[in-house]
């Protein structure tokens, strides 16, 4: 088994100068102008001594990929990760967000989070592989991709598509879970084995235009009204899958709650809701029901007219285990058959239920690099790249390792003002990715 090869001072440094480089190259999306940061990617992987590719499907949006050969002997490994980022208001940050200022033992910057901190602990994974002369197993693809803050479709969404060959792996990592969590002053560690699936939609209702000053029963933003107030407040039915049934017995066994309200079920969720912190509470009813939370509202031109149309925007996820049409079965419960439903943005949603090789790998490396840590799968109620890559028949997880302090804001950083990573954990979760993909691909 090929021995871990620590990160030393100067890697340090060097790990530390490619994510500046990475954070200060503007990358907001949209427009998103991702080439830059896949060029200067590219340029330190060639000066590494790999052959990397450059693909756009349109001009500015670039994507770099990369691969360390193993010997063939069994099926290739990805290591994927987007470098676009949200627009960040930078009147509203204590330092710029794309500085890559290093202040507060943390640098700062838009992607710092999410997810240019991974990106950077990839890159020096394939640069120490490569300076290390690491024989392995598998294939080691690196991609580093556009556009997955609006979809990923021009960003690994092409590479699926357009060139599978040079992304095509059994099993892939990326982010969604790693970053160390604090429940009932315990440490934990989530490795994302779920995700959901995404129904957005408009629901369109109508009625009678008329002039505004009479008055008329039943218009279309009435009946739009309603359905958006029934939707907001009428929780879609409960749902249980492998991974949100391990998350819960984890966590509740970490509060201390009795054996037997640590089995996930309607009944147990309702009586040890009022004893978990409110944002647990929140993303536990994400993770066991379908959602579908009304997002924005139009009708109408003229103040003085009642429309003859109107329209409710609505973010709808759904569960491992539903379907696109079971889910609007739901929906329809709700809000009767009076309306239209559009679909706007469909993906499906993604299970690898706990356990196989490369969990078992991240649990056991975990034991060497926090060993005082529990590990345990989680769900995003949103989505990732994964749903494109899993296109291609790849087991996908998701575990950026960073560890930081207890009451370090890491999810109200992600996408909020004054995103930053600290820099000791950066760098430890260097030495953790390292030593998963050299264990699990020799």
């Amino acid at each position: 088994m090929t021995e871990t090869a620590p990160v030393a001072d100067p890697l340090t440094d060097e790990a530390v100068r490619h994510l500046q480089g990475l954070l200060q190259i503007d990358t907001s999306n949209p427009p998103g102008n991702e080439t830059a940061a896949a060029d200067y990617l590219a340029g330190i992987l060639h000066a590494a001594g790999y052959d990397p590719a450059v693909l756009a499907a349109v001009p500015g949006r670039g994507n770099v990929v990369a691969r360390y050969p193993g010997t063939g002997e069994l099926p290739p490994f990805l290591l994927y990760g987007h470098v676009d980022v949200v627009p960040a208001d930078e009147a509203s940050w204590n330092r710029g967000p794309f500085s890559g200022e290093i202040a507060d033992g943390c640098v700062w910057g838009r992607g710092a989070l999410d997810m240019k901190s991974m990106v950077a602990q990839e890159l020096m994974v394939m640069l120490l592989l490569q300076r290390n002369g690491v024989r392995l197993r598998r294939d080691v693809i690196f991609a580093a991709t556009a556009d997955e803050e609006v979809g990923g479709d021009v960003g690994i969404g092409f590479l699926v598509d357009e060139h599978p060959d040079l992304v095509r792996a059994e099993y892939a990592l990326s982010e969604g879970g790693g970053t160390t969590m604090y429940i009932g002053g315990k440490e934990f560690y989530d490795i994302r084995t779920a995700e959901k699936g995404t129904y957005r939609f408009a629901l369109r209702t109508a009625g009678t235009p008329a002039h505004a000053a009479i008055p008329r029963p039943d218009t279309a933003v009435e009946r739009a009204a309603r359905a958006a107030t029934a939707l907001a407040t009428t929780p879609l039915p409960f749902r249980t899958t492998a991974t949100a049934a391990a998350f819960f017995r984890e966590t509740t066994r970490a509060l201390g709650l009795p054996e037997g309200e640590r089995v996930l079920s309607e009944k147990n969720l309702e009586r040890v809701m009022g004893r978990l912190p409110a944002d647990l509470q929140h993303f536990l009813h994400a993770i066991t029901h379908d959602t579908a939370v009304p997002t924005g509202l139009r009708a109408g031109r003229k103040i003085n007219v009642i429309p003859g149309e109107a329209e409710v925007l609505v973010d709808g996820r759904y569960l491992p285990g539903q379907t696109p049409e079971g889910f609007v079965e739901e929906v329809r419960a709700v809000v009767g058959t009076g309306a239209v439903l559009e679909p706007i943005d469909v993906t499906r949603p993604l299970e690898d239920p706990p356990g196989g090789l490369l969990y078992e790998t991240i649990v056991d490396v975990m034991r060497r690099h926090a060993p005082r840590a529990t590990l345990l799968p989680t769900m995003l109620a949103g989505a990732t790249d994964a749903k494109h890559v899993g296109r291609l028949g790849t087991t996908c997880l998701g575990f950026g390792p960073l560890r930081v302090p207890p009451g370090f804001p890491s999810d109200s950083l992600v996408h909020g003002h004054n995103e930053r990573v600290p820099i000791e954990g950066y760098i430890w979760g260097i030495n953790v990715l390292y030593d998963i993909v050299t264990r699990f691909c020799s």
